[in-house]
């Protein structure tokens, strides 16, 4: 039998704005809980956003406290959107209120899928409390970056399809849209390759690129993440293509404090439940390494 737990509504302070949350508690809570940070803009919550309340309910079942909410312009939240690129406040109030409800917790996991994935990084180095990182599909999104993701994965691939060249012989096809679509990706991918893809150092790391941007939050923070990618996203390929061409990211996977895993069939919002049952899976299982990791360090 699963341990008993409590769905706790809450409302509580974002600067001047009022954040609507729900956590979940387990009768015994661990050390560790988990901040779900909430993907998407304005929005009706429904579709993939269910299977945040199935995680919330699953991690409960295994002892972990958690608290998933919106943020600033979404949801059931007030304020205006201020997009993932200024959600730190907002995460920041998360932690709090999610320690204030659940005083048996030392430490934070982060807990993002998308641009909150991003938005957990860019936050988590600068918290003390916050232990680890679970990222699905990181949105890294340039103009370069998806031009050459489309170049690479969608326009080569898309020759050998037998369903092109039936609306290329039956005249379905505009050849000089495509032709003008593909050129200026290609004019994209050219401009950015001029410069090294980890070239800037001593900026502030608000005017960063996403990709770059990304990259250093990582390297700023000292926990631990494990990063889970789609197989059939463009989304985790922008991301994969940048890690395999960057210095930053090839040192941190080298010094085991990145984990990088991709599940090769499933979609960006994984909606298939095999899908999310290995994605819940690789949730628990890493949650479980964290938990013993900092048990390991306190000895």
């Amino acid at each position: 039998m699963s341990p008993i737990h409590t769905e706790i509504p809450v409302v509580f302070p974002c600067e001047n704005d009022p954040l609507v949350g729900i956590i979940n508690k387990p009768e015994s809570a661990g050390k560790v809980g988990v901040v779900i940070v909430v993907a998407g803009g304005p929005q009706y919550r429904v579709g993939a956003h269910r299977q945040f309340v199935t995680l919330s309910r699953l991690l409960a079942s295994h002892a972990i406290a958690s608290i998933r909410f919106d943020h600033r312009g979404t949801g059931d939240s007030a304020g205006e959107l201020r997009g993932f690129i200024d959600m730190g406040a907002d995460i920041q109030s998360a932690v709090n209120t999610l320690l204030s409800h659940v005083p048996e917790i030392e430490k934070i996991v982060l807990w993002g899928e998308c641009e909150s994935a991003t938005a957990s990084a860019f936050y988590s180095y600068s918290d003390p409390r916050i232990l680890g990182i679970f990222m699905v599909n990181p949105w890294i999104r340039t103009e370069a970056g998806l031009a050459k993701t489309m170049i690479r994965y969608y326009y080569w691939h898309r020759l050998f399809e037998k369903s092109f060249w039936t609306k290329v012989i039956s005249g379905d096809f505009s050849l000089t849209a495509s032709l003008r679509s593909c050129i200026d990706m290609i004019k994209s991918t050219l401009s950015s390759s001029k410069r090294n893809i980890d070239s800037v150092d001593n900026d502030a790391f608000e005017t960063l690129p996403l990709p770059e941007r990304l990259a250093k939050s990582c390297q700023q923070f000292t926990g631990e993440m494990f990063i889970l990618t789609s197989g059939q996203d463009y989304i985790a390929r922008e991301f994969n293509d940048y890690v395999k061409a960057s210095s930053i990211w090839q040192e941190l996977v080298a010094c085991k404090r990145v984990t990088l895993k991709n599940i090769l069939e499933a979609d960006h919002t994984f909606s298939r439940p095999e899908w999310r049952h290995e994605l819940f899976d690789y949730t628990i299982n890493w949650l479980k390494h964290v938990k013993s990791f900092q048990q390991d360090s306190k000895q």
